[in-house]
């Protein structure tokens, strides 16, 4: 078996590995890059390889960075199947269908040019072929399942076998173990080799009840002082949990009345295909679904699917929340919100997520008074908060906590979909620890069990 780092490596996006034996050639995940125009430009980019050579493909989950490639390789000529859990399947055809509209947008108002068309994803969902989790999937020359991850809604890390040889994981993205609503991630079996997320692999998160009563307080605030508190969300998951908490603060009273929108077209329709699975859900939240709760839904809540709904917003009445995508605030309605909010003082922005590098996210979030939206100068007068907690990644101690839990300790371990700190810092600890080879692949690198 041989595996060769084609994306996520030194950088969290653009996932993409290619796993050969001596009878097949497959990708798991295959996936955009995003946050600042170079890394945009790198989606243009031809593949290191000829698409019509690739089998199959392996999709970890359904957030852009792991499937926004794939109608640029069917495009290109791919013919094979694309494997990925129910979930997966039927969220990663909204969020292509986001991306081409998105990029249909940007082609419209500044000729930007479209990575794939409609027609693409249309073609591109044909080949989708749903796998439950732990059911093994014989290819040539290899086996491979899917576990459980818990990070969003069918995710999974993916551990492949060479026939009588060698074992290898991916774990795609570990999910944190607070998440409310989906089960922990699964045990790791025995292996050779280990690719593992590392995007907070130099960081903890707060605890569950932190995260509560910060988002709780801030609401308050926002709402004493007469503001708009707006949240950037992912979404797919981040979403979900956030709707979670809020109905738990609203119906038990635990904040004032106050208007919630949802303004993401996509977050709306992620959260209809979430509650099609309730059998995803963990235990505690099962319950509540079966006790007749709608543990997604609340008085005060208002989703906006369409355009007017969304310009509706503005003329709400103060104070109000608004949860908008996309969450790094690198496109999307948030970027209409936040224009019209960022310079006004009673107001709040708060960062649940990841925002990576050259985003607009991360300048906020690093306390920058000057940024540009929507072509606009903005002096930031809005109060920045984050809650790192709301992360749908799990934290340094929670990976490392996984590594030790697994079956039989790997052999080896790859750090990968982290910044260069952050994986580098990960692979210390792995080695201190554990006393395992670690590294920090780079792009183009390749490794041979």
């Amino acid at each position: 078996m041989k595996i060769s780092f084609l994306g996520a490596v030194r950088e969290v996006t653009g996932s993409c590995f290619m796993v050969e034996s001596r009878d097949s050639r497959i990708l798991v995940d295959c996936g955009m890059h995003q946050g600042s125009t170079v890394a945009s430009a790198e989606n243009f980019k031809d593949f290191p390889f000829d698409a019509a050579s690739i089998d199959s493909v392996i999709i970890t989950h359904a957030h852009l960075d792991h499937v926004g490639k794939l109608p640029k390789l069917v495009k290109e000529g791919f013919k094979g199947k694309i494997y990925a859990t129910a979930p997966t399947v039927k969220l990663a055809s909204i969020v292509l269908r986001d991306a081409e509209q998105v990029m249909e947008d940007a082609y419209n108002l500044e000729y930007r040019p479209k990575l794939f068309e409609l027609a693409d994803v249309e073609e591109t969902e044909k080949f989708f072929v749903p796998v439950d989790y732990s059911r093994k999937v014989k290819l040539d020359g290899l086996t491979f399942r899917f576990r459980d991850a818990g990070h969003i809604l069918g995710s999974a890390f993916v551990e492949i076998e060479e026939n009588g040889g060698a074992r290898a994981a991916f774990s795609g993205d570990l999910g944190n173990i607070h998440d409310p609503i989906l089960k922990p991630t699964a045990q790791l079996a025995a292996q050779d080799v280990l690719l593992i997320e590392s995007t907070y692999g130099n960081r903890l998160h707060e605890s569950v009840q932190d995260r509560s009563k910060e988002l709780k307080q801030y609401i308050i605030n926002t709402i004493k002082r007469n503001g708009v508190l707006i949240i950037p969300a992912f979404a797919i998951e981040r979403t979900q949990v956030l709707l979670f908490e809020l109905n738990h603060l609203v119906e038990n009273r635990l904040i004032p009345p106050v208007d919630i929108f949802l303004d993401s077209p996509m977050a709306i329709k992620a959260t209809e295909i979430m509650q099609e699975y309730p059998q995803y859900y963990n235990q505690t939240a099962l319950k509540q679904v079966c006790a007749g709760d709608d543990i997604m839904v609340f008085p005060g809540l208002q989703k906006t699917l369409t355009r007017d709904d969304s310009k509706r917003i503005n003329d709400s009445p103060r104070p109000k929340v608004i949860i908008a995508g996309s969450g790094m605030m690198n496109g999307g309605r948030i970027l209409h919100h936040l224009v019209r909010y960022l310079g006004d003082a009673r107001s709040m922005v708060l960062i649940i997520g990841y925002q990576a590098s050259g985003t607009l996210g991360r300048q906020l979030y690093n306390g920058e008074k000057h940024v540009e939206v929507l072509s606009e100068r903005i002096n930031v007068k809005a109060e920045i908060k984050s809650i790192g907690a709301y992360s749908a990644h799990a934290d340094q101690k929670q990976l490392l906590n996984w590594i030790e839990q697994a079956e039989q300790l790997p052999k080896h371990v790859y750090c990968t979909h982290g910044e260069e700190e952050a994986s580098a810092a990960l692979a210390t600890r792995i080695n201190e620890e554990f006393g395992i080879s670690a590294d920090v692949p780079r792009i183009g690198d390749t490794i041979k069990l």
